[in-house]
């Protein structure tokens, strides 16, 4: 499976925390199962939960959850624009100290896995999402977070220099 791995980067990309404490960002699959059928086609689904475990998070939390749905606006985008689904990514968040945070967010995620047999090697390839042509994603190299309308919690570009 591919996609916490891609999630992990962008993470680690973004957020300077993830680049200095890697053991931070815990990413573990939760529910899986494989959807294939009977037919000709050897291609299947994997469907699971990926829960991501943040210890110790020092910033706000919309740190975290401002790149966390980038990722999905990526790699899931029906969580987002599907009425029925926008309400299956859950969190919960343990405050700690009054300064940090332990965060627990959950995502269903599927993956397609395209599996063919050509000159008698099989290979098997996962499939990119298809992705929608209204929305321009974020560059998230430049992330500031801002609580209320002036207190500045986080900028990336900040951190970036530090």
């Amino acid at each position: 499976m591919i996609k916490p791995d891609r999630l992990r980067n962008q993470l680690t990309k973004v957020i300077d925390y993830f680049k200095s404490n890697p053991d931070a960002l815990i990413l573990q699959y939760d529910n899986g199962r494989i959807k294939a059928t009977g037919g000709k086609s050897h291609s299947f689904e994997y469907h699971y939960d990926l829960e991501i475990i943040v210890q110790d998070f020092k910033y706000h939390p919309d740190v975290l959850f401002v790149p966390v749905l980038e990722f999905v606006r990526t790699e899931q985008s029906e969580l987002l624009h599907n009425p029925t689904n926008q309400e299956k990514i859950t969190f919960e968040i343990d405050t700690l100290n009054n300064k940090t945070y332990d965060i627990y967010i959950k995502i269903p995620l599927t993956e397609r896995v395209v599996v063919k047999e050509e000159n008698g090697l099989i290979t098997a390839n996962h499939a990119n999402e298809p992705q929608p042509t209204e929305w321009e994603p974020f560059d998230l190299e430049r992330v500031r977070i801002y609580l209320g309308d002036s207190e500045l919690v986080y900028d990336s570009a900040e951190k970036q220099r530090e």
